[in-house]
């Protein structure tokens, strides 16, 4: 293949890219490429990067967005899990001498040995496979020295959910790590028409900034997860039914904590999940 020797004047269709070399989107993946020349900068743009920044982006696919992050820092890491996107993305960032093309999966990826490599946390993007989303992300909470600052395109139903408040009936078991280590918000909503194919859900675009400390004192971080995954398995439970997996009478936990032991697991606040993961870790 040829490799881009300038950067391109508008962007190229992934499509066309991909015809260019006699390929389609792989379903078994989950690719959907975006073919709104407007979508890519828009993302790029709510990154919040800044100067001395090192961009990571998860799924460089035909390029498309890392022509956008280019110029946005002095070095670009895209990491490419299709061993036959990896050397056309490759090609199509070759007028980039600072940003560099690798093929891997990001679920072996390892993140502190990574931003130790880049000798700083990172700004991270990604348009991520429905599928995958909520490994990558949680693999992203459970490093969050490895980065400063996350933006991903994702399904709406998955953003609304990680983005929603512990205590309302949107959230989620992800929605409570979130808020303990980041300000997350949705910013913007990306139409089926933006892809090609065309996914049947409506994508959303979504940004993480890490706390520089946690909202909430929990204890210990690993109390805390026990204590959210006792509360969200089984989301129709009580409280006092869904904790006994890790306390042997969270009746009394909670009532001598000041909880309505009688609530679900969803309607507890972020405050009031870390009280209980704090009391249990000092008990």
């Amino acid at each position: 293949m040829t490799p881009r020797v300038s950067r391109p004047e508008s962007l190229p269709n992934p499509y066309d890219v991909l015809r260019a070399h006699g390929l389609r989107p792989k379903k078994s993946l989950g690719q959907n490429f975006l073919v709104d020349p407007n979508i890519p900068a828009q993302i790029a743009g709510s990154g919040g990067v800044r100067s001395g920044d090192v961009i990571f982006e998860i799924g460089a696919g035909c390029g498309t967005l890392t022509h956008c992050l280019s110029g946005l820092a002095n070095k670009v890491i895209a990491l490419e899990y299709d061993e036959d996107l990896a050397p056309i993305a490759q090609a199509e960032l070759a007028y980039a001498e600072h940003v560099e093309i690798r093929h891997g999966d990001v679920r072996q990826l390892d993140w502190p040995a990574l931003a130790e490599e880049m000798g700083q946390p990172m700004v991270v993007y990604g348009n991520l496979p429905y599928y995958l989303s909520t490994d990558i992300l949680l693999s992203l909470l459970t490093h969050p020295e490895a980065w400063r600052r996350a933006c991903f395109l994702v399904q709406l139903e998955f953003a609304e959910r990680v983005c929603a408040p512990p205590g309302v009936r949107a959230a989620g078991s992800i929605s409570a790590l979130t808020h303990l280590l980041t300000y997350p918000s949705l910013l913007f909503q990306v139409s089926p028409k933006a892809f090609s194919p065309a996914p049947k859900v409506t994508s959303a675009v979504m940004v993480l900034e890490k706390r520089e400390t946690l909202a909430a004192d929990v204890g210990d971080m690993t109390v805390f997860r026990r204590v959210v995954r006792a509360l969200f398995a089984q989301r129709r439970k009580m409280a006092r039914s869904s904790l006994k997996q890790i306390h042997p009478n969270p009746t009394a936990l909670l009532e001598d904590l000041g909880l309505d032991s009688t609530l679900r697991g969803e309607r507890f606040s972020l405050a009031e999940i870390a009280l209980i993961s704090k009391t249990l870790h000092e008990s």
